[in-house]
């Protein structure tokens, strides 16, 4: 028996709970999917980790993407939270930045996560050197003990004016607190987010305390459903950077899950595009209910400092720049008669219950997944991951009630017209991640994942004219197996408002030294967050090497400016306004080419017809491929359906299309 011998990602979605298990003993990895429990998600996690049968004494790692933190701030199911801050300031959360509100898609009503009857103004203030105007009025802090009780505030969040300059009003209030109110949860805005700006300093430290509770009794919650299975792994959550904490770092500091669930993607097409030597990628995560898109440029993904969660709700948390659209297998089709055409996608989703009309679990309406399934783009046997068949006649009854009725046509025909608005969709939507960011689509790859991305992938490529889609092996529970691929890492923010050509070599390192110890082992990843003269707008421009000289950084971020904004901007104009920094502090638990060949290889040779030649069954009029049939490296051309572990991917007419000898299916689209 060796306690180091499985490692496991987890990854909640709307839809399945996917578990990905890696064997140290050769590497190889195995895929588990149970549908989610919403109301109960650790029930979910532990009945996939009894699924995944493997001994709970062997069992070392466990690595957890979480949306727990992203949902309870969609559905409002946070902690009861106040707000104190300097007198005058009360309604900094509703005025947030002024920006405009989108002109098209769904929109509802700013709600505060605070109320405006539980934010209370105290005394006190601070210039902005961080000199005291006005002592803090102690008196007024404690009498805010009975009010707490009154109005049942579980948390609170502490934000004075200028509090990144001096923070000692904000500490000495937490003092009186937690003498006064001991059972109550505190965060300070000076300690998540000490950069200047009041209103994001105050809406990440109102989201940090609105979050502790809630994340705290998930936390316990996951370490008893271990305990109770005789597991005692290292246990790590995903944090919205692609790095891992510990649960005692989620406890402290829970807004840094914000973006947990998508970042384990992200990172795990980062790393193959690195194993594949790719120099512009874009990865696509398609689940039940979203489509998650990232940039990835030189095997790195794309950071953030700061992110725009909901209705222009912007909070300072370091994080993969991830988009999403709510475009998923599970996104229900319904007509609005107010637009052209009628036919609309998403955003409402089926999710885990009932689902798509096809699972058989009594939804009635038709998604993504039916009209996948109608078109036989799907293949309806789960049996693979211990999940009952689809069912086609449902798919074809739901189609039949709800879109047929409306347009005078057959069910195949419905559904090819829902997938049509919902890969236009798709395509529009990474287009303009691409624009934005100044890629050509021309010398990009589609990375694919998720249950149903390797579904929608070529036509989405082809409509974008990308070169090529490679969907991994595993590319049902890629998310997962990101997990596995966060290495422990500390991230931190550092102020630095200075002119990009001014910021030496050395100045950099003093900067990094301000953001960890300098005897701090560990690699080092670091960014500048760029602004452009009075632009408001920031970019992110990655440092590859400390010792590159200021001139040539000056350089690169020209170019970028150029190819993005189609200005060349003059090199005094450019400043360097903050550093962030990502210190791993150990390896991740698995090494991607390795355990992907190990997987793949070993599956091929329990293939009954893993000779290299392509198996004649059919599903409809297509060829049915299972990818561990094809031999590495041999080209065939589409159309074909290529069955993968729990997933299915589609190759339209006329595309070449090949596996790698890491299981890698590579469709060559713009051929």
């Amino acid at each position: 028996m060796s306690r180091d011998r499985y490692h496991i990602g987890i990854d909640v979605g709307g839809t399945f709970t996917d578990l990905v298990v890696c064997d140290r003993t050769d590497g190889a990895l195995t895929l588990h999917k149970v549908p989610t429990t919403p109301d109960d998600i650790a029930s979910g996690i532990s009945t996939a980790l009894g699924k995944s049968g493997a001994p709970a004494a062997e069992v070392a790692e466990i690595a957890h993407g979480t949306t727990v933190a992203t949902n309870a701030l969609l559905e409002r199911k946070g902690a009861r939270t106040g707000l104190l801050t300097t007198a005058g300031f009360r309604d900094l959360l509703e005025l947030r930045d002024g920006g405009r509100r989108p002109l098209r898609g769904w929109q509802s009503a700013f709600e505060p996560i605070i109320p405006r009857h539980l934010r209370w103004e105290v005394s006190e203030r601070m210039d902005p050197s961080g000199s005291v105007l006005q002592p803090l009025a102690e008196d007024e802090v404690a009498g805010l003990v009975s009010r707490l009780a009154e109005h049942g505030v579980e948390a609170l969040a502490i934000s004075f004016l200028h509090g990144d300059r001096n923070a000692a009003h904000e500490r000495r209030a937490r003092e009186i607190l937690r003498r006064l109110w001991p059972a109550g949860s505190l965060a300070l805005g000076s300690e998540v987010s000490p950069f200047p700006g009041e209103r994001l300093r105050t809406a990440t430290a109102a989201l940090a305390a609105y979050l502790t509770p809630l994340m705290s009794r998930y936390v316990a919650g996951l370490e008893r459903v271990l305990a109770e299975a005789g597991m005692s792994p290292v246990f790590r959550f995903i944090e919205s950077a692609g790095a891992s904490l510990t649960p005692e770092e989620v406890r402290r500091s829970p807004v840094q899950t914000i973006l947990s669930g998508p970042a384990g993607g992200a990172v795990a097409g980062a790393a193959l595009s690195q194993l594949l030597r790719l120099t512009s990628a874009v990865t696509a995560d398609m689940g039940g209910t979203s489509f998650d898109v990232a940039t990835v440029q030189d095997g790195q993904p794309q950071l953030r400092t700061d992110r725009t969660l909901e209705f222009g709700l912007r909070v300072a948390v370091p994080c993969v720049d991830i988009q999403t659209v709510g475009i998923g297998g599970g996104s229900l089709a319904w007509l609005d008669e107010s637009v052209a055409g009628g036919l609309q996608v998403g955003p409402q989703s089926a999710g885990a219950l009932p689902g798509p009309a096809c699972f058989g679990r009594g939804g009635r309406k038709p998604t993504v997944t039916d009209a996948s399934l109608l078109l036989e783009r799907l293949v309806g046997d789960r049996a693979d991951l211990g999940l009952p068949p689809l069912d086609s006649k449902a798919a074809e009854q739901a189609m039949l009630a709800e879109v047929c009725s409306g347009f005078g046509m057959e069910p195949k025909d419905a559904a090819k017209m829902l997938l049509e608005v919902a890969e236009a969709g798709m395509a529009a939507f990474v287009r303009g991640q691409l624009m934005a960011r100044g890629i050509s689509p021309g010398r990009t790859t589609l990375i694919a994942f998720g249950g149903a991305g390797p579904v929608h992938a070529a036509p989405v490529a082809q409509r974008l004219g990308l070169k090529r889609v490679v969907v991994p092996y595993l590319a049902a529970g890629f998310s997962a197996l990101g997990c596995l691929l966060c290495p422990p890492a500390q991230v931190a923010l550092v102020a630095v408002n200075e002119r990009l050509p001014a910021l030496s070599p050395a100045r950099l390192r003093e900067l990094c030294a301000a953001a960890f110890p300098m005897d701090s082992a560990g690699r080092l990843r670091l960014a500048l967050i760029i602004r452009r003269g009075e632009n408001p707008h920031e970019d992110l421009l990655l440092i590859r090497d400390a010792d590159e000289p200021q001139d040539a950084r000056v350089r690169r971020y020209q170019t970028f400016a150029q190819q993005a904004y189609g200005v060349r901007p003059a090199a005094e104009t450019i400043r360097a306004v903050r550093l962030l920094a990502v210190l791993e502090r150990g390896n991740s638990a698995i090494t991607l080419g390795p355990s992907l060949e190990a997987t793949f290889h070993g599956r091929q040779e329990h293939h009954a017809t893993a000779q290299g030649t392509v198996p004649a069954s059919t599903l409809g009029g297509t060829p049915l491929v299972a990818v561990e049939a094809l031999s590495v490296g041999r080209e065939v051309g589409g159309p074909a359906l290529v069955v993968l572990p729990g997933a299915s991917a589609f190759v339209p007419s006329g595309v070449p299309y090949h596996v790698d000898r890491w299981g890698n299916l590579v469709l060559e689209t713009a051929a």
